[in-house]
């Protein structure tokens, strides 16, 4: 019995002996578990780059409803948080935000604030800064000035007042032509102008319907000479169809043309001296004529003898 109690009590020395070792080794692997985490989560990471300060110039009408808490916007993503509202001694009113610095790279110095409502006309206020594209942001002070959203109210009443102002002017033109058609339909049924008698007398429509059977009449004479005159133009179109063919026959023959004069004039050099010569042989063939019907073998009459100028010898006187 001794010797187990001295055995018992020796392993609850081991025990007690080893018990702080394993307690700090627990607490060793608690805190690298935790800080992994913190890792793991990014907490560090925060702590390390603290978040950038953004201050917003609101409006000289005021704060629009903006208040401490309220977000900010950058294309639509939550960027960060409006913490103060302070008021500058010249009587001007600026935000302080604070930013997500992975979102820094986004806001620029032509970024532009608008102050919004979540639903358009009723929710919580928040900024909204558009997206930069020019000279990064000095964020050691950086500032931006805020402008009001256009209130939907006030929009709608402005187009309300458009809308008026131009359908004004178009129902006083609609009421000054219906009161001038209304005073030209009087002026009609009291017989005033061409349309009016027309209206209220009938004479001019009698006169309108004789002028309408005089021309049918006029029309029906001139049926006969519209049947002569297609007789002449049938006859027209045969002589137009013979010019074309004399046309046709004279170009077919143009290039014979120089031919032909150069022969003509070749022929009129030469009738002087045909005429000529026909003249001698027909003065020829008169004088052979002449002394044939003289030969006595043809029963002529022979040779005459030319006439004597002699005397005859009763006429010789002494």
């Amino acid at each position: 019995m001794a010797k187990d109690q001295v055995k018992g009590l020796t392993r609850q020395l081991v025990r007690v002996r080893y018990a702080d070792e394993w307690v700090g080794l627990l607490v060793l692997v608690s805190l690298v578990i935790c800080f992994a985490a913190v890792i793991e989560a990014g907490v560090l990471h925060n702590w390390l780059t603290p978040a950038g300060r953004l201050q917003i110039v609101l409006p000289d009408g005021g704060v629009s409803g903006l208040a401490p808490g309220n977000d900010v916007e950058v294309v639509g993503i939550h960027a960060g948080t409006i913490r103060r509202i302070r008021i500058n001694p010249t009587g001007g009113m600026y935000a302080i935000a604070d930013i997500d610095p992975d979102i820094e790279p986004f806001i620029r110095r032509d970024s532009t604030a608008t102050i919004r409502r979540r639903f358009v006309v009723a929710g919580a206020n928040y900024i909204d800064i558009t997206r930069g594209a020019g000279e990064a942001m000095d964020w050691h002070y950086a500032v931006l000035t805020a402008h009001p959203a256009p209130n939907p109210a006030d929009m709608i009443t402005q187009t309300f007042a458009d809308i008026r102002a131009r359908v004004l002017p178009v129902l006083d033109s609609a009421q000054h032509m219906m009161s001038m058609l209304d005073a030209t339909v009087t002026d009609l049924h009291a017989g005033k102008g061409t349309a009016g008698q027309l209206m209220t007398d009938d004479k001019l429509i009698r006169q309108a319907e004789a002028l309408v059977a005089s021309l049918n009449e006029a029309v029906t004479r001139l049926t006969p000479v519209e049947r002569q005159l297609s007789s002449v133009m049938a006859k027209a179109d045969a002589s137009m169809a013979n010019v074309r063919a004399m046309s046709a026959d004279l170009r077919k023959a143009s290039p014979d043309m120089p031919a032909i004069s150069r022969n003509l004039r070749e022929t009129s050099a030469e009738l002087p001296v045909l005429l000529t010569q026909a003249q001698t042989t027909a003065a020829s063939l008169q004088k052979l004529t002449d002394q044939l019907r003289g030969l006595w073998l043809l029963g002529g009459g022979g040779a005459k003898t030319p006439a004597s100028h002699r005397l005859p010898a009763g006429r010789i006187a002494p």
